[in-house]
């Protein structure tokens, strides 16, 4: 069955291959992952927002003196990775083929497999069972899309969430979905959501940064979109029309579209300056700094007066609006955040996140936060609250993950939940 489903994958394989994005990296998207990493513990992660959530659970598996490796879906994702974690092995996860992960469960022989947020691989999944080692699913979030998309998948989904040794739900509703899609009862639980334990010590900016930032109000456009980038424009041009001077960071989601901003900074006559070329000047007025560089969004984020998160004034569904609101950053968000809702209306219900529908109100919300920097401050200091009270996912997720190697190593194997 393996050999006939990986001979109908072929053409999906060979797609894949053709794709530039893909051939980065060729010896690890096949299985051919690095040596030394045998019995690990591996914990995946999609990309960069996701990896930053698994290091708190990394941290928590290390202090058990946990061997732990780790894969992500994505170039930035890997390279964000080696820098918070340089100790931790990191390579990018096979492909979903049968061959693929074959090869890489063969090289790596874990004793568990961990899947962050939404990873629901089935060759990968499939091919771990066979060989009987565990795989559960921590910070599991099941979308508006995700969800509707495993409905009519049910014939893979269902098969694929039984498989699966425990599930921790990052919510009571995405534990309704996870049900609702076939997953054992008595193996999912609710252990929160690792993006809301927050590090208590915030990242601050690299020393070169901070020399470059002046003592200006900073304004930050994280993970941006196309689209995006020319609506943070255009509300910068409102704010100076109103007489406001806000330093403005673009870092775009996919660091590939960095020259594309750099054109529409050309066509704006706007001047501007790469992360990765900032000399030693501070930025002049109206110097917009381009982020081309993995690693240093969230230590900007505590630095910034205001926060724009992207992915959501275009329909992609949101990204890591939880990164600024941990270091008391108010944060501005368009109308599309299906992927974000439930941290977007936490943050929401304290005053520390709005809406937007366009450029026009992203402007007006900036300008009311910019012209009132006590109340920008509360509200930060509101979001900040807020999510000291969900601290402890990461611990949580740890525990339901020694319950399931203990209950790997019972003679029952039968899984009780912590």
């Amino acid at each position: 069955m393996a050999a006939s489903s990986g001979v109908l994958a072929l053409p999906l394989l060979a797609g894949a291959l053709l794709h530039p994005r893909w051939r980065r990296g060729l010896d690890e998207r096949l299985g051919f992952v690095g040596s030394g990493q045998r019995g690990s513990l591996w914990v995946h992660a999609a990309s960069v927002g996701e990896a930053r959530a698994a290091t708190r659970l990394i941290d928590r598996l290390d202090a058990r003196e946990l061997s732990v490796c780790t894969s992500t879906g994505t170039q930035s994702g890997r390279e964000a990775m080696r820098r918070w974690r340089p100790d931790v092995p990191c390579q990018l996860a096979p492909l979903d083929h049968p061959w693929c992960v074959r090869a890489a469960l063969s090289r790596v022989a874990p004793r568990a497999l961990v899947l962050v947020e939404a990873e629901l691989w089935p060759c990968w999944i499939a091919a771990a069972a066979r060989r009987g080692i565990p795989v559960l699913l921590v910070s599991g979030r099941m979308s508006d899309r995700s969800f509707a998309r495993h409905q009519r998948l049910g014939g893979i989904s269902r098969p694929t969430l039984g498989r699966l040794a425990a599930i921790g739900a990052r919510t009571d509703a995405d534990a309704e979905r996870f049900l609702a899609l076939g997953a054992a009862p008595q193996r999912v639980c609710v252990t929160g959501d690792l993006k809301l334990d927050v590090e208590e010590k915030p990242l601050a900016p690299a020393p070169e940064l901070t020399r470059v930032l002046g003592p200006q109000p900073l304004v930050v456009a994280g993970s941006t979109h196309p689209g995006e980038e020319a609506a943070a424009l255009d509300a910068l041009a409102a704010l100076e029309q109103a007489g406001l001077r806000p330093q403005l960071v673009l870092a775009p989601r996919h660091p590939e579209r960095v020259e594309e901003v750099l054109r529409l900074l050309r066509r704006r006559r706007r001047p501007w300056r790469r992360r990765t070329q900032l000399g030693g000047a501070p930025l002049d007025a109206g110097e917009v700094l381009v982020l081309d560089s993995i690693g240093d969004l969230a230590g900007l984020y505590s630095r910034a007066s205001v926060a724009f998160v992207g992915g959501t004034l275009v329909p992609v569904g949101g990204h890591n609006v939880l990164e600024p609101a941990s270091v008391g950053c108010p944060v501005i968000v368009g109308p599309h955040v299906a992927s974000v809702r439930h941290a977007v209306a936490l943050l929401e219900s304290c005053g520390a996140a709005r809406r937007v529908s366009d450029a026009g109100q992203l402007g007006a919300a900036l300008r009311s936060w910019l012209a009132d920097a006590p109340a920008a401050a509360r509200a930060g200091a509101s979001g900040q609250r807020v999510l000291a009270q969900h601290r402890g996912s990461a611990e949580r997720s740890a525990s339901l993950l020694e319950a399931v190697l203990a209950s790997a190593a019972a003679p029952s194997g039968g899984f009780v939940r912590p």
